[in-house]
């Protein structure tokens, strides 16, 4: 008879943060990772207001692309992940609630080993109160740059390049690009006005 202080641990998943500027690579590493995985053991989740590309698959902005499940909260993950999975993506986390920690940490203690991507910050050089938590829990970090469309430099931050319209963030090519913290300029909208923690920041 095994006494429950003598159970060997449940194998024990892993949490990592991919964070970086836009154009940086960061989804198409997420992408990488989920093709080495067998068929059928890996997830991927994305953002309902992300629709950017496609509304059901997660499209590197190089057109690399995977079909995803998606969600409007993190309330909707766990419900979506069957037992046998052993992987689970989830592209642009800044735009998902605080619950996504409490989430990620469970798929952790189970074994599941989770990837997330994110921004670094938005348009103003401002942390996501998310991914502040996500960074604090992960067990392993990927800070990527790009090339800072400006000047060429490594760029870690994100250029608006068109005007904030009713507060609308989502965009890609279109309104956004990377640049180095020298060539970088926040928008001249009041942050206080789309504020703050709402997922239409990017």
């Amino acid at each position: 008879m095994v006494v429950e202080s003598e159970r060997p641990p449940l194998p024990r998943g892993l949490i990592t943060l991919i964070t970086g500027c836009m154009f940086s690579g960061k989804t198409t590493e997420l992408l990488r990772r989920i093709d080495g995985v067998d068929s059928g053991l890996a997830l991927l989740f994305k953002h309902v207001i992300d629709t950017r590309y496609a509304i059901d698959a997660v499209v590197s902005h190089g057109g690399k692309s995977c079909a995803a499940i998606v969600v409007d909260g993190s309330a909707a993950l766990l419900h979506r992940i069957p037992n046998d999975v052993s992987l689970v993506g989830v592209d642009e986390a800044h735009f998902l609630d605080n619950g996504v920690v409490a989430v990620v940490s469970e798929l952790r203690r189970k074994g599941v080993d989770v990837v997330l991507t994110s921004l670094n910050c938005d348009s103003w050089g401002e942390s996501f109160a998310v991914v502040d938590r996500l960074t604090q829990i992960a067990d392993a970090r990927i800070v990527l740059t790009a090339s800072c469309a400006a000047c060429g430099e490594a760029a870690n931050r994100t250029q608006r390049t068109t005007p904030i319209i009713d507060g609308n963030m989502i965009g890609g090519a279109e309104s956004y690009e990377p640049r180095c913290v020298r060539c970088w300029r926040p928008p001249e909208t009041l942050h206080k006005t789309l504020r703050l923690d709402t997922p239409s920041r990017s």
